[in-house]
């Protein structure tokens, strides 16, 4: 039996023309391709957004359950964070100021929002009007820490992307000083996650977790950071003793700890860590330690929440009680970890 192919009755003209149509038609595909693609390069290059004017908003706070930590650490609330304003998202960086809290965003933000204790809380949401690259991009204003200015004149703050930190006055309405962290050729993505001040001098740790940068009067000297896993955060606790918050991933998602930042001969490593509590999606990229009147600390954590549809801005607080004979709990052992690191 004779097997005919569609086109085995159509006579050679008709074949030819059939040929003719399907490379028309792939020749109008790669030419829409051309155009889409011309036009797409300028448009990624506009802004993500537009300048928008100070905001201020109604802070919606909702209690929320969350397994409890393990010792020394205990449980002292946890709370959804959210508000009408597009830019209350990606919080990064976390600070204790003017009875409130104090954050930066990667979408080149500055957010000021109230505790959970307040009757009526508020967040105040502006721009970073000035700072790296150009205003509205993301990839340019990728906010990521915060310290206050250890000679008291505003506030610094730490950018990735365009590797940087920049000085703001108190109002974070002008920028006062800047520092180029490029020479050090960071990834795009793994910048200064978290800034101390360190003897009297500026501490940029990169996200890494294997560098970090001392500032004297901009001359920048870098030194080692000892730890097994990424830096989310650094804090400076109510004894002076210096913190950090740490990202593990792994087959079984994000896992994070605290841990305490110890010096060694050629900079630091982190020492034992402690395993924080939290959900699925969380992920923690913002602590300050304040001192409560007991004398216990209070770590309050702050999630980012990738601007993903399952994760949340969650506001944790976790109390310890550091050891009477100790000034500084960096000597005492924390419970096993995926963290754990060792010494140089």
């Amino acid at each position: 039996m004779r097997i005919l192919m569609p086109d085995s009755r159509l006579n050679r003209g008709e074949r030819l023309l059939q040929q003719s149509f399907r490379k028309m038609f792939a020749f109008n595909g790669l030419l829409v391709g051309t155009f889409v693609l011309l036009a797409f390069l300028p448009i990624s290059k506009l802004p993500d957004r537009m300048a928008r004017p100070i905001s201020v908003q109604n802070l919606s706070i909702q209690r929320v359950e969350l397994a409890a930590p393990a010792a020394p650490l205990t449980l002292a609330g946890a709370w959804v964070l959210d508000a009408a304003d597009p830019r209350f998202t990606g919080l990064s960086g976390l600070a204790l100021d003017r009875g409130g809290f104090l954050a930066v965003s990667d979408l080149g933000a500055v957010v000021r929002f109230d505790r959970p204790s307040a009757s009526q809380p508020k967040v105040v949401i502006q721009d970073l009007r000035t700072g790296p690259g150009n205003f509205g991009s993301k990839f340019s204003r990728d906010a990521e820490s915060l310290v206050r200015d250890p000679r008291g004149r505003g506030w610094w703050v730490g950018f990735e992307r365009h590797h940087s930190l920049w000085q703001f006055d108190e109002g974070f309405t002008h920028a006062l000083a800047s520092v180029d962290l490029g020479r050090f050729n960071w990834p795009d993505n793994r910048g200064a996650e978290g800034l101390l001040v360190h003897d009297g001098k500026l501490l940029a740790l990169a996200e890494g977790g294997h560098d970090a940068v001392r500032i004297d009067d901009k001359a920048l000297t870098l030194l080692k950071l000892y730890t097994n896993s990424d830096l989310a955060e650094a804090a400076t606790a109510p004894d002076g003793s210096e913190w950090l918050l740490l990202r593990h991933k792994g087959m079984s998602g994000i896992s994070e700890a605290i841990a305490p930042l110890l010096p060694v001969r050629d900079g630091f490593m982190a020492g034992p860590p402690w395993t924080l509590p939290k959900g699925e999606f969380d992920n923690y990229e913002g602590m300050a330690i304040e001192k409560l009147a007991d004398g216990r600390w209070r770590f309050w954590l702050v999630t980012d929440n990738g601007h993903r549809i399952m994760a949340r801005t969650l506001l944790v607080a976790l109390d310890y009680l550091p050891p009477a004979q100790s000034k500084s709990p960096a000597t005492s052992a924390g419970p096993s970890s995926k963290l754990s690191t060792k010494a140089p």
